[in-house]
């Protein structure tokens, strides 16, 4: 018993040195700092008091939003968009809800000036684009009011971004507006500020950068770690330094759990033929969010497969020392098999 002690505790130290290693050398080797490309986008804050104020037709509305007036006022807000009527009436009878009119309330006050969002974000895209030059940039982010649909999501050449998702779960008006059963404490603890500008550049990679896979669990999980690092890179814009645990949505507590318990977490995936699986509901626990990795202690963060593949990725760009253009381009067999647990 001792000699298992020890050993994991030894464990848990290589993988923390390990980490900060990582750290380092993005911090000194980033290829996105050198230079950015001098790209347009336009910002633009839609909530349901400005569509009342600003939006009274139709024609206005679909001419200045195309891409997301029909998924906001439809589908978040139950608007009908058959007449100028409809829309109206159905738009004064959302707005006539105690929790949206506290939400907008809270929105202003916190969300009045997005200057540094907004500011982070095309930096950020700037150095996307330069890597990537076939990857097109949105023309517009659209900062709203999403009734608690959705963080961030693209439509076309444009990404929605649900600001009242970053209020912070503990704030009163969220504990007042979401039912805790459809919006569990797991959740509640993702809606914070900080995750904000990450979850636009990550809609936007995971939709036109890297695409998702049809194959084994250990391509997806790859994919991700493309998509988390390649995320990370254009954030880290002067070598600002960018917490991990902020790339994947996580506490420092849940970051430092996965870091000392990865060696443990490959062993379950070879003890169980996890990788070379393509079964919907195991990718469903190893991938997608929840309250922990199903499959795993309670304690441990959900996303588990997702963890995993960002450190395969981060250990083949320091082993291989690639340009960070190359990255999608190389298969998960590669990346794979550079990665030593």
């Amino acid at each position: 018993m001792m000699k298992k002690k020890i050993f994991y505790w030894l464990l848990s130290l290589v993988l923390i040195l390990l980490s900060l290693l990582f750290k380092f050398y993005f911090s000194s080797n980033n290829p996105l700092n050198s230079e950015e490309k001098n790209i347009k986008i336009e910002f633009a804050t839609v909530v349901p008091t400005t569509l009342m104020n600003q939006k009274p037709n139709l024609l206005a509305l679909h001419k200045d939003y195309p891409d997301v007036t029909p998924y906001l006022l439809e589908f978040c807000y139950g608007v009908p968009l058959t007449s100028d009527t409809s829309y109206f009436e159905g738009l004064k009878r959302f707005m006539a809800q105690d929790y949206v009119l506290k939400t907008e309330k809270e929105l202003k006050k916190r969300f009045g000036n997005l200057n540094k969002h907004k500011n982070r974000i095309k930096g950020a895209f700037s150095r996307l684009k330069f890597q990537f030059k076939d990857v097109e940039t949105p023309k517009e982010i659209v900062f709203s009011n999403s009734n608690y649909n959705y963080n961030a999501t693209c439509y076309n050449e444009s990404v929605l971004v649900g600001l009242e998702r970053y209020i912070g779960g503990n704030h009163s008006v969220i504990k007042e507006a979401l039912n805790p059963t459809d919006f569990p404490e797991w959740i509640r603890n993702g809606m914070e500020e900080k995750f904000m500008d990450r979850d636009v550049l990550s809609a936007w990679i995971s939709t036109l950068l890297i695409k998702e896979t049809n194959g084994y669990h250990i391509e997806e999980m790859i994919r991700w770690g493309k998509i988390h690092t390649i995320t990370e890179m254009a954030l880290r814009i002067n070598n600002e330094d960018l917490a991990p645990e902020e790339i994947l949505r996580w506490s420092n507590a849940q970051y430092k759990w996965a870091l000392s318990n990865e060696g443990k977490f490959w062993k379950y995936l070879m003890d169980e033929s996890l990788l070379f699986d393509n079964n919907e509901k195991n990718r469903a626990f190893l991938i997608n969010n929840g309250p922990y990795t199903i499959g795993l202690p309670e304690e441990s963060p959900d996303r588990m497969g997702q963890f995993l593949g960002y450190q395969m990725v981060k250990n083949y760009l320091i082993k291989e020392k690639i340009k960070l253009s190359k990255l999608p381009l190389i298969g998960y067999k590669k990346i794979l098999q550079s990665y030593t647990p």
